[in-house]
């Protein structure tokens, strides 16, 4: 996992979540009353940390905020290094006897079917989509041409986006771009298989 991370509209830091981290910390030293944003650079998820932590401590709640699995202080019942967490499903008896029958047992096919599911590049793209969003909605309201960026997005028109973008400040507009691109190159590949079927 990597993080990245910002004052306003400063990039602080951006890479792997110790490393990142750490240039923070340096960061707060020579700036102590910054405000601070941590953001996954994957998802553009917020991450919300107190910096007055120990390096141990920013990295669990790193840890627990992405969803991963905490270190189990003892060990019971249930799968606790996988972080597995017990919910309420409803589903019609067809499906229950459909997931029953699965190798691996009614948990494991859920698992397996939500894994095949977010592999598929509809998915990825939806996924891609909704990490613009989030990364502009974090650090971008307040900038000029937001809303007309934000609507040429989501009308497949990234170079106007860009032309929207071209004054907001470089770090901003730099992260904005990289997570547009990947949207981009995930549409293109999708392109060729939807010629083929």
């Amino acid at each position: 996992m990597s993080l990245v991370i910002f004052d306003g509209h400063h990039l602080v830091a951006q890479g792997e979540v110790s490393a990142a981290l750490e240039l923070a910390y340096q960061y707060l030293k020579k700036t102590p009353d910054a405000k601070l944003h941590v953001l996954n650079a994957v998802s553009a998820r917020a991450i919300q940390l107190d910096f007055d932590q120990s390096m141990d401590k920013l990295k669990q709640e790193v840890a627990l905020q992405n969803g991963d699995p905490p270190e189990p202080a003892r060990r019971g019942r249930g799968r606790p290094k996988l972080g597995v967490v017990s919910r309420e499903v409803s589903l019609l008896p067809r499906h229950w006897e459909w997931l029953e029958a699965q190798s691996g047992g009614v948990s494991g096919a859920l698992r397996r079917l939500i894994e095949q599911a977010r592999k598929t590049p509809e998915n990825q793209i939806q996924e891609a989509r909704q990490t613009v969003e989030k990364a502009m909605q974090t650090m971008a309201t307040d900038l000029p041409n937001y809303d007309e960026a934000l609507v040429q997005f989501n009308r497949y028109q990234y170079l106007p986006m860009f032309e929207l973008m071209a004054t907001w400040p470089d770090d901003v507009q730099r992260f904005c771009r990289e997570l547009v691109n990947r949207v981009r190159e995930l549409e293109m590949e999708l392109k060729p298989r939807r010629r083929q079927n």
